[in-house]
């Protein structure tokens, strides 16, 4: 990785490892009251609903969240034009998908509360649309400072609002309702930022908005994937189980959804930089690598520990008696981190080195097998077990190796250098001494709290031992942590 692309990642992923740590503190502390609060019954209908609008919203963004980012990227000059025809495009899609969504609730037989809850979601489609558009701006212009105030505005509204409303014994109804309007104060903060990147925009040119439909729908179709993939769980399991499966299910997923902020932002912060430097292999080749280490460094420690302390991660955040069934989908889901986190990399560069057509086929030939996979599962272990949860959860996890597979077949030849890199094997190594430490405590009766930091210091001494840390990710980790980067997220600086 050069030096220019090592400051740009690190600058990047010092505003966005900010933000995570505000929005991620926000989104634990909803997690901890809305299955809580709401029991598990009307959890399951709100996450229902939920999946619901996140699945309505990847047409709407109709793949802008990489396409934007990536030309704007390669042609910050274009930007006006085409934020403002991306505009345009969305919000027709947005009218189209609320109507969509609205008429499936009710076609879906759905009872009337669930019904409601789908509409006050699908509402906050029609400003949401064009906050991603601002969102993948932001992105292409490596201004993560923007993006990450407004995103820090939705979550830290919503949980200052729902927490004490849901104390006073607000339904799922007011939370969907406080749900919107958190992103419509996310729209009016990302409006004004880009405001400092884009002095005006021009008219909207609808037959552009039409080319910019074909141009995305590649990126489209990987995205619908995404969705498909991880929200039609909820929709199969409202079909083939009782609501309280779907509440376990769900508040199991939140939790292993929050986990999934490292690759997510280090995804972000490297994509821009992918994308600029595309035709130059090595450099392409080397960011990724160094980018999938440190995401394989986090995951499987992640993984190890999740599956070890399912019980008590469930029985702190969500109670032990209303949300028991939750913990056997946490352990089901567990092992699936660290195909996530490499997935989560490997398809970034993918789409930077323009291979998101071939992707996208891929894409399109899996959502059957997650389809198919969910269909056997769910109803098996709802029989078997009584908990279809179980089911959708190992689903998942054989999707993902399926797209792991996909995107190692689909990167160039050698795009790892013929010398054999062994740190992957390395991190699997301290991940099973990690293992091997944790339950070697719990079978001499070690407290849990003990239990866990036996098993840390049993991790990073493995990693030290097998040289799994090399000096450049030491260095990129350090420079991520940057005193600069965290100012330039609480206090964004104007544009020259």
């Amino acid at each position: 990785m050069s030096t220019q692309s090592t400051h740009s990642v690190s600058r990047n992923a010092t505003v966005l490892l900010g933000s995570q740590a505000v929005t991620w503190i926000s989104s634990f502390i909803l997690m901890i009251f809305l299955p809580r609060y709401l029991g598990s019954e009307e959890y399951g209908r709100l996450y229902l609903a939920m999946s619901l609008a996140i699945m309505t919203q990847v047409f709407i963004d109709f793949g802008g969240a990489f396409y934007i980012a990536k030309e704007i990227a390669k042609a910050p000059g274009n930007a006006p034009s085409l934020i403002a025809d991306s505009i345009g495009l969305r919000v027709i899609l947005s009218l189209l998908s609320l109507l969509a969504l609205l008429a499936f609730a009710v076609l879906g037989g759905y009872p009337p509360r669930v019904q409601l809850l789908i509409g006050i979601l699908s509402i906050a489609k029609l400003w949401e649309g064009t906050l991603a558009v601002y969102i993948s701006s932001f992105q292409g212009f490596e201004r993560m400072e923007f993006r990450s105030a407004s995103s820090i505005t939705e979550r830290v509204l919503l949980t200052v609002t729902a927490v004490p409303a849901l104390l006073l014994g607000a339904d799922a109804l007011l939370v969907a309702g406080l749900m919107a309007l958190s992103t419509l104060a996310s729209f009016a903060v990302a409006s004004r930022f880009l405001r400092r990147l884009v002095q005006s925009l021009p008219p909207i040119r609808w037959r552009s908005s039409w080319q910019l439909a074909k141009s995305g729908l590649p990126y489209l179709m990987m995205a619908i994937f995404a969705v498909i993939y991880y929200r039609i769980n909820a929709v199969m399991l409202s079909l083939q189980a009782p609501e309280a499966v779907v509440g376990w299910f769900g508040a199991a997923f939140r939790f292993f959804d929050i986990l999934m902020f490292l690759p997510s932002i280090l995804s972000m912060a490297v994509f821009p930089v992918l994308a600029r430097t595309a035709r130059e292999s090595g450099t392409v080749s080397r960011t990724t690598v160094k980018s999938l280490e440190v995401t394989l460094l986090a995951g499987v420690p992640l993984a190890v520990g999740t599956f070890a302390f399912a019980d008590r991660i469930i029985a702190v955040l969500f109670g032990a008696t209303g949300f028991a069934g939750s913990v056997g989908v946490l352990r089901a889901l567990a092992p699936g981190l660290v195909l996530v986190y490499a997935d989560f990399v490997l398809v970034t560069a993918l789409i930077a080195m323009d291979r998101q057509r071939q992707w996208s086929f891929v894409a399109l030939a899996a959502i059957p097998v997650s389809v198919a996979l969910n269909a056997f599962l769910i109803p098996y272990f709802q029989q078997r077990a009584g908990n279809g949860g179980i089911g959708s959860a190992i689903a998942t996890n054989m999707t993902e190796l399926c797209i792991l597979v996909a995107a190692l077949m689909l990167l160039p030849r050698d795009f790892f250098g013929r010398t054999a890199n062994w740190q992957p094997a390395k991190t699997v190594v301290a991940g099973a001494c990690m293992a091997g430490a944790i339950y070697g405590a719990k079978a001499l009766g070690v407290p849990w709290p003990v239990q866990v930091l036996v098993g840390g210091v049993s991790y990073l001494a493995a990693v030290a031992a097998t040289r799994a840390l090399h000096p450049e990710e030491i260095a990129f980790i350090r420079r991520s942590m940057s005193i600069g980067g965290i100012r330039r997220l609480l206090v964004p600086q104007r544009s020259e």
